[in-house]
């Protein structure tokens, strides 16, 4: 088989040798249970010695390779999520299954895959334990089954302060923020903080002529300048 596939034509002939193997016999490749690519029925009529005949024709073999790479990524999103106990085979399969079309089952892999993003950054860059990651990856689950891919909701993990002690003393981001809210009902009380290497409106202006207005950091030395913004809500009723 070619090192590469580059072209309609390489995928029809590397398919096409892969047939022919399966037909004599000089391959028995190993399918995973619950795959139904077209692919995997062929190499299941394959250890009987009746294979049915599939023509290599049109959209054909491009569907063929699209379902091997879905069969594929569904493999490798199982043995992350389930060696990783964040989830269970049960809670994966609305996002796993094959039986509906092609196009939702890409949809689904790419919630799948957002998912992994999220939880897989939040272990690295934030060195979150599984305490977290669990609760983190069943609200993944339980949002995208009900709604589509969407980059742009946010995904809210309740954490104590103390846990990324480490990042936020050591790492300078772009925009902090932090929310705090007492009481119930209306004695609740909200305040927000954020500090940020933006100015929170742009028609504000400062005259410090020993820190220039775009600056925030200057090399390792110096700490970044940060803007800082405080809101308060309070629904208490004063007489």
């Amino acid at each position: 088989m070619r090192r590469s596939v580059a072209s309609y034509r390489d995928v029809v002939d590397s398919l096409t040798l892969v047939i022919q193997a399966l037909k004599f016999g000089d391959i028995q490749p190993w399918i995973h249970r619950g795959s139904s690519s077209s692919l995997s029925k062929l190499i299941q009529q394959s250890y009987h010695g009746n294979m049915d005949n599939f023509s290599l024709t049109g959209l054909a073999p491009i569907r063929m390779l699209l379902e091997v790479g879905l069969d594929k990524m569904r493999k490798d999103y199982i043995n992350y999520f389930i060696g990783q106990e964040l989830t269970t085979l049960n809670y994966l399969d609305y996002f796993l299954s094959s039986s509906v079309d092609v196009q939702e089952q890409v949809q689904r892999l790419k919630k799948l895959h957002h998912m992994l993003e999220i939880v897989v950054n939040c272990n690295a860059f934030l060195n979150l334990a599984h305490e977290h990651l669990f609760p983190l990856t069943q609200s993944c689950l339980q949002f995208y089954k009900k709604h589509p891919y969407s980059e742009e909701h946010v995904f809210h993990l309740q954490i104590r302060p103390s846990v990324i002690s480490s990042f936020y003393q050591n790492e300078h981001p772009q925009t902090w923020r932090v929310e705090v809210s007492s009481g119930h009902g209306q004695k609740e009380v909200k305040t927000t903080w954020q500090l940020s290497g933006m100015a929170p409106v742009e028609h504000v202006g400062f005259d410090i002529p020993d820190i220039p207005f775009e600056t925030t950091i200057n090399g390792e030395a110096e700490k970044p300048a940060y803007f800082t913004t405080m809101i308060s809500c309070s629904q208490v009723h004063f007489m």
